[in-house]
Formats: C-alpha cells, sequence, structure tokens
C-alpha cells in the first residue's frame, strides 16, 4: 500500500483530486490532500511549511509526494526538507524545478508572458525556489506528461529534459492523452498512471 499526499496548482484546492483520491483509495491505497494558503497573500516558503508539517503533523513515512503544475516547487521544497519521508516525487504536467529560479524565471527563459497564461505576479510565483538539487537527483521521480495541455510551450522540452537524466537521476516518464487539468477530465487514465510501481 502507498500512501499518496497530492498537493493541488496555483489558486486550485486539495478538491481538484477527489475522483483520483477514490479511484486509488478503492485500490487499499492511503491518499491524503492539501489545499495551499491564498497566493496572493502567501509565499512559496509557506507553501512548502504547509506540506512539511503535515508530513510530520500525521507521521507520514514513504510518502508519493505528488504535484501539479506549480505545486511542482512546493514538492521538490518539500522534499528536499524532508527526503527521508518521501518515497517518490511525481511530477504532474509542471515544470521541474531548478534551484535558484522561480516559476516566473521559467517563463521568462521561454519567452512567455506570465498573464498571457493568467498566472499574477503573486510572491509564491516569483520567488526562486532553493534547494539541494543532490537530494532530489537521489529520488524516485515520475514525470506524466499531459500532451494536450494548455501549457505545451512551457513543457515542450521536458521531455528529452527527462528521458536524457531516467538513470542517473532515477527519473520515469509517461504519457497521458488529457489537458493540464488531467485529474478533472482524466482521472481513471491518470490515477492508472500512479499506480504503476
Amino acid at each position: 500500500m502507498a500512501i499518496y499526499l497530492f498537493v493541488p496548482g496555483g489558486k486550485r484546492s486539495k478538491d481538484d483530486w477527489d475522483q483520483v483520491r477514490a479511484i486509488l483509495e478503492e485500490r487499499g491505497h492511503q491518499t491524503e490532500a492539501i489545499t495551499l494558503s491564498d497566493p496572493q497573500r502567501s509565499s512559496l516558503e509557506r507553501h512548502i511549511d504547509e506540506v512539511c508539517g503535515l508530513i510530520t503533523k500525521q507521521g507520514l513515512q514513504e510518502v508519493w509526494l505528488t504535484g501539479h503544475s506549480y505545486a511542482s516547487f512546493v514538492t521538490t521544497g518539500a522534499a528536499a526538507r524532508l527526503p527521508a519521508r518521501v518515497a517518490r516525487l511525481i511530477y504532474v504536467d509542471a515544470l521541474i524545478p531548478q534551484s535558484g529560479m522561480s516559476l516566473f524565471d521559467f517563463f521568462e527563459l521561454a519567452g512567455v508572458d506570465p498573464a498571457s497564461y493568467g498566472v499574477p505576479a503573486w510572491p509564491p510565483f516569483t520567488q526562486p525556489l532553493l534547494f539541494d538539487e543532490a537530494v532530489i537527483a537521489a529520488l524516485p521521480k515520475r514525470y506524466i506528461h499531459c500532451l494536450m495541455s494548455q501549457f505545451l510551450e512551457m513543457t515542450r522540452d521536458i521531455p528529452q529534459y527527462v528521458k536524457s537524466r531516467a538513470v542517473r537521476e532515477h527519473w520515469q516518464y509517461l504519457e497521458l492523452d488529457a489537458d493540464h487539468y488531467c485529474m478533472l477530465n482524466h482521472a481513471p487514465e491518470l490515477a492508472e498512471l500512479l499506480l504503476l510501481p
């Protein structure tokens, strides 16, 4: 039995994961989810604190820490703090954080205006994430790429990035014929990918 902890993307709630959680729980797995504090009035550091706090307060071990979209920054930060409690990091149609970079930095590198995607200049999105990349490299990781995502302009280079690091950084790459909000619109298919060993 795995323990999944689901973190939603920016401006979203844990309810996004309800369908997926129901499927996993029917298969005998434990699931938890968190709604992060209002990003307009919060910070990336606080969001990481919230996830770490849930893990430690509930005494969770061997967590399959799953983040969608912006939440990849939060789950990466939390895993870097609590690597002994994380069995696997799962990125669902998300960017792959680099230490010292913010979500907005990735938009800038891609030459994309964040406002065109409805991403405001709120602190969690503009603050850089600092973490020990060696700690994250050592953890098993899975990337689920949504092939009909609204954010393909941002994620087009990720397949090659992940595949080129598959062995030395413990990556697994999977694809899903779904849009960015796959947990809402393709929950059964997403659940099957999450259930893979």
